[in-house]
């Protein structure tokens, strides 16, 4: 499907005079190791913030992930933490797991965020440019390639959901954030950077990203074909993805089977 220019920004934009609440959607597969450091004090930047939420994508972890997130059954409730377990996948990827939890999301805005990052007191900050100008895409990249904040980006949800959101055509891992920032600057969002103090992340290694892909592909090569597909994307004006997807199954909140 081809989109042309800011055709479909209006109908997307948000009230300025509704309160803006802001989802930060992370997800997981057998990286309770790093939950266990970012989560709670994300929770806690959530709660102080007081009009957003944490989407948390469990992709078929099998490392007590499950058993570990009922304790913040209170969050769940009081809709701080909204939980989504994805239970058949063996292999991680990507654009799959990223698109599910920005579609539990119940937010005006969706903000990716990886499970080993940091929200710090950047919610205010991201408000604010939305009031200012509610078709812009943020992104919370500090500026290293290594510090593990490329993906933190930030758009309004209706203009996430007109995009199609993360290319699942893609391979598993590499440059889906990219392919989202370029498809939506060419769908005419304007493009703010928004740095962050302090540690934004915790590192990974290339064997950390690489875990559970289950990829016969290096990370070198999935860089390389997928950075092809999205410079086609936008040779060829394809600036929708996922067309025709399949919607899948998760259990929400330990209690309700959706499709998404």
């Amino acid at each position: 499907m081809e989109m042309h220019g800011n055709s479909l920004l209006e109908s997307h934009a948000t009230n300025p005079n509704v309160p803006r609440k802001a989802s930060f959607c992370a997800t997981c597969k057998n990286r309770l190791w790093q939950l266990r450091h970012t989560l709670p004090l994300n929770i806690e930047a959530i709660r102080a913030d007081g009009c957003a939420e944490l989407v948390l994508v469990n992709y078929n972890s099998r490392d007590g992930l499950d058993d570990w997130v009922r304790q913040f059954q209170s969050e769940i409730d009081s809709g701080l933490l909204r939980y989504v377990h994805e239970r058949t996948q063996p292999y991680f990827h990507c654009s799959k797991a990223k698109n599910l939890a920005h579609l539990a999301a119940t937010g005006d805005f969706v903000v990716n965020l990886d499970a080993d990052n940091f929200i710090g007191t950047t919610i205010a900050t991201f408000r604010e440019i939305w009031t200012e100008d509610s078709d812009t895409m943020i992104h919370g990249f500090c500026g290293d390639f290594h510090d593990g904040t490329y993906g933190r980006i930030g758009v309004p949800k209706g203009v996430f959901l007109a995009l199609g959101g993360y290319d699942e055509g893609m391979l598993p891992i590499g440059h889906e954030d990219r392919d989202l920032i370029k498809r939506a600057t060419a769908f005419g969002l304007k493009f703010r950077r928004l740095k962050q103090g302090g540690i934004p992340a915790i590192r990974n290694t290339i064997r950390d990203k690489m875990a559970y892909t289950g990829s016969a592909y290096s990370y070198k090569d999935m860089a390389r074909i997928n950075s092809a597909r999205l410079e086609e994307h936008i040779r060829d004006g394809r600036l929708v993805a996922n067309v025709g997807r399949t919607p899948v199954r998760v259990l929400i909140n330990f209690a309700v089977d959706v499709d998404l």
